[in-house]
């Protein structure tokens, strides 16, 4: 499965997100300290993580703040080593909060210099519970939209492909990578791209999903043999309403579509077998006879 980015998340420089991005979920904190261990930098989500507003922890011994007795000699060790090798550590290791529980936080600590020569260490810090909350959501839509037996594709603003499933791949017959950010007449010239992108257009500017929708073509996947596909369409959004694109969901279903008009087709010969049954042979006059079945079969013809 291959992914790309939505509009306004490459390629520009300044753009404000909306608050709801994936380190907002995770409340990153970010704590800097100095080399003597005195906590010289502390944001407002570390006074969230920690329970410590910023006027209490700055100027404090970072291990003496946040760290148990049974703990703060590990937390000593692994500090210095940071500052004196340069070596970032990661990991998770367990903190004192305000209230005076224990809980397990997610640690990045590395080291910094300043234009003095100056040596600092930066924890970058979030709750390890957040993290393992969130690491299964992204573990399950993963597995959710990989292994799917359903077509599934995300399409951006501009109607080009985001992202697009191992199924879809199978359909379309083109690698995944090969889709991203370009547009589905670029890729599948067979089949009425022009119809699609349309459905596509008016989901993104209303916001009404659009399901069942039928299109016939052909794909590089079975270039010989048109096919019928549903697609259903429902616009996606971000936090605040911001619309970030289309998702659409594609299933193969020719051979439901020949099964119906085959059915259809022999439901029109019963039917022209029962008036024949009733029109026909009313008579023994062969010439009238003959005048009667064509005057049954003709019009069905």
């Amino acid at each position: 499965m291959t992914a790309g980015s939505f509009p306004g998340t490459a390629g520009r420089v300044g753009v404000p997100l909306d608050g709801k991005g994936l380190l907002d979920v995770l409340g990153v904190a970010a704590v800097v300290v100095d080399a003597r261990g005195r906590i010289v930098l502390w944001s407002p989500q570390a006074e969230a993580l920690f329970g410590f507003r910023a006027e209490e922890a700055l100027g404090q011994y970072v291990a003496r703040l946040i760290v148990g007795d049974d703990h703060r000699e590990e937390a000593m060790r692994l500090f210095g080593e940071v500052l004196a090798a340069g070596t970032a550590w990661s990991g998770t290791f367990p903190v004192r909060h305000k209230d005076g529980s224990t809980r397990q936080v997610e640690f990045r600590n590395m080291r910094l210099t300043d234009d003095l020569g100056g040596l600092y260490a930066l924890g970058i810090a979030a709750d390890r519970t957040v993290v393992e909350r969130v690491e299964a959501e992204l573990a399950l839509s993963d597995r959710l939209v990989s292994q799917s037996p359903i077509g599934l594709a995300v399409f951006d603003t501009a109607l080009r492909f985001v992202l697009v499933n191992p199924a879809l791949e199978r359909i379309n017959g083109i690698p995944a990578a090969l889709h991203t950010g370009r547009r589905i007449s670029d890729m599948l010239p067979a089949i009425d791209a022009p119809g699609v992108e349309e459905v596509l257009r008016a989901v993104l500017e209303s916001g009404e999903p659009v399901l069942d929708h039928s299109t016939v073509g052909r794909t590089p996947a079975d270039p010989g043999r048109d096919h019928v596909w549903s697609v259903s369409f429902y616009r996606l959004e971000g936090g605040e309403g911001r619309v970030l694109g289309v998702a659409a969901s594609v299933i193969d279903v020719t051979e439901r579509h020949r099964a119906d008009a085959e059915a259809d087709r022999s439901r029109r010969r019963l039917a022209l077998i029962a008036d024949a049954s009733a029109r026909v042979g009313t008579t023994l006059e062969v010439e009238r006879t003959a005048d009667e079945l064509a005057s049954v079969v003709v019009p069905a013809l």
